[in-house]
């Protein structure tokens, strides 16, 4: 069945089941003891926590690292310390940034006056951080959207998919195309059977890359 195939009652449905979006505050600016990495996962089981810990993973010791997660995660602190890398080690509210490491402040930075108080305390601490700008989720198809708020102050773009799902990878092939899209990145996921479990294998593809992609 077709998009236009469909019936009508659906695509209300679906209508009602997308987020809206505000239009981006281009007058934001990054503070200047900040970097900022917007990563998100394109479909549910796009691994983005596993993509966020390989980048984190790269950081210099000396920099605090902050996951913004757009939908809240609640969690123990040692169930944080056991699945995110160092200095993760705690969900915390926003007036904690200067007395810690690192941690997992939930934020929906998609929301234009939010991200704005947010890098306002960024700046105001003073300490070089990192800022990991993610859904806590998944995107669900709405990738360009969420991009499209902070491209403006991401220093890199990343999209993570899972190579061995259609759901996953088609849509990101498709979304390589997509005007506005050059500056990202594809972190393709696939998981490997070992004789004693399994492990995960990553291939990073620039947009161009990810253009010439065979997906048939």
């Amino acid at each position: 069945m077709t998009e236009d195939q469909f019936p009508v009652q659906s695509i209300e449905e679906l209508n009602k089941e997308l987020k809206s979006f505000l239009e981006p505050d281009h007058n934001l600016k990054m503070p200047s003891n900040a970097r900022c990495y917007t990563i998100i996962g394109n479909t549910s089981g796009s691994r983005e926590q596993l993509l966020i810990n390989e980048i984190i993973n790269k950081i210099p010791p000396f920099m605090k690292v902050f996951i913004v997660f757009e939908n809240s995660f609640h969690a123990c602190s040692e169930f944080v310390r056991d699945n995110f890398s160092h200095p993760v080690e705690k969900v915390i509210s926003l007036d904690e940034i200067g007395g810690v490491k690192g941690g997992i402040i939930n934020l929906d930075w998609t929301i234009p006056s939010r991200l704005k108080t947010l890098l306002m305390l960024i700046e105001l601490m003073g300490d070089d951080c990192v800022i990991c700008l993610a859904t806590g989720s998944n995107a669900d198809g709405q990738v360009k959207e969420r991009v499209n708020m902070v491209a403006h102050i991401s220093n890199k773009i990343v999209i993570s998919v899972n190579k061995q799902d259609d759901w996953s990878l088609c849509p990101a092939f498709h979304l390589a195309h997509v005007e506005g899209m050059q500056r990202a990145n594809f972190a393709l996921w696939e998981k490997i059977n070992l004789d004693e479990g399994y492990q995960y294998n990553l291939t990073v593809l620039s947009c161009e890359e990810m253009k010439q992609l065979d997906i048939s």
